[in-house]
């Protein structure tokens, strides 16, 4: 008979490896002997995803076998790595319990991306916004497309990525929301599909640690950068936010403005265009500027062809190294028109290097 070397290795090692199968497999390996039966209690790593287009019923009743799972044969004593539900429907009061347990056994990180039918009561959601072990957090729970009301400060101490997604933040002082202070590691920061709470209007991100931010579309308000180690800013999907910022950002390398088309642009180019040049004047000290989509460039392009525009002040792009922009193999537009734009956003830069890329 074949020797079974796998089963002779420690349990730290077997336990490794495991790591990196899908929770559903590694549960399995309890039917290959008394050993691994007991092995697969001590996973760190828990994650549960549905079978594509599976009912909603079904999908139901496999999450339940997944929490009972957990909650009543893992072994208790283990710490909890990582806990991850993606586009699961749930009962809110078994992902409740399953919250609550990962955060007693210490997990360090934790993604809910959680749909269900009707309103939970989620007892454990200000537990999430104080939890001592979290590393990282990404959060999409939704019902009946309400967002979740966040608290007015996140208290996480050693959080160091954080994504949010469908969430309302609440105002701290008058009408501004100040949410990340108290996230004292932070450093990588996405939101996405994000509003603001009653009658709040300015989203601060004030944060010292903070080098990463990417906003997606979602509501139109103002944000308020403080974040003097800012290095990375990405925007998609949106051109209405109003961007201001209390420090000079003197640590940005790269700026990347992402814009997906939409029809009703054209009549608001003006407006729009006169928006990214606000954006690029607060965050004038980037080294990268990449428009990694063509259409805020085309918005400029039309913006500027048109006589009666009002040109707005010359942007100060003193320590620009290098301008890049995506631009589609169909768009017809001449290399003259480009150029004048081009010029102008390096005008305080004129060595900066300029990489025009097609695509299709």
């Amino acid at each position: 008979m074949a020797r079974d070397r796998i089963s002779e290795l420690p349990d730290t090692l077997l336990l490794h490896i495991m790591s990196f199968m899908s929770t559903k497999y590694a549960v399995q390996t309890c039917v290959l002997s008394k050993r691994w039966n007991h092995l697969c209690k001590r996973l760190i790593n828990l994650t549960y995803s549905p079978v594509p287009n599976l009912p909603k019923k079904s999908g139901v009743e496999r999450f339940k076998k997944f929490a009972t799972w957990v909650l009543s044969t893992r072994d208790h004593s283990c710490s909890l790595r990582n806990l991850g539900l993606h586009l699961c429907w749930t009962e809110p009061e078994l992902l409740d319990k399953i919250i609550k347990y990962a955060l007693v056994c210490n997990v360090q990180q934790l993604i809910l991306d959680v749909y269900s039918g009707f309103r939970p009561d989620f007892e454990s959601l200000p537990l999430i916004f104080c939890s001592q072990s979290l590393t990282s957090l990404e959060l999409c729970i939704a019902w009946n497309y309400a967002l979740i009301v966040l608290p007015k400060s996140l208290h996480l101490p050693v959080l160091k990525n954080l994504r949010l997604q469908c969430v309302r933040f609440t105002a701290s002082d008058k009408d501004s929301a100040e949410p990340f202070s108290n996230c004292h590691l932070l450093n990588t920061l996405v939101i996405r599909y994000c509003s603001l709470h009653d009658d709040a209007q300015v989203l601060c991100i004030s944060n010292s640690t903070l080098s990463s931010f990417t906003i997606y579309e979602g509501q139109t308000y103002q944000i308020l950068l403080s974040t003097p180690n800012l290095s990375s800013f990405t925007i998609r999907g949106s051109a209405s936010h109003q961007l201001f910022s209390t420090c000079n950002l003197s640590f940005l390398e790269e700026v990347n403005i992402d814009m997906s088309w939409d029809g009703r642009w054209a009549e608001k180019s003006s407006i729009i265009s006169s928006n990214i040049m606000r954006w690029l004047q607060v965050l004038a000290s980037v080294k990268k500027l990449t428009f990694s989509s063509w259409h805020p460039f085309q918005i400029m392009l039309h913006d500027f062809s048109n006589p009666i525009s009002v040109r707005p002040e010359p942007l100060s792009l003193v320590r620009l190294e290098s301008l890049k922009v995506i631009k589609h193999f169909f768009v017809n537009v001449s290399d003259e028109k480009v150029n004048t734009l081009v010029e102008y956003l390096l005008r305080a830069s004129p060595m900066a290097k300029v990489h025009i890329v097609t695509r299709a």
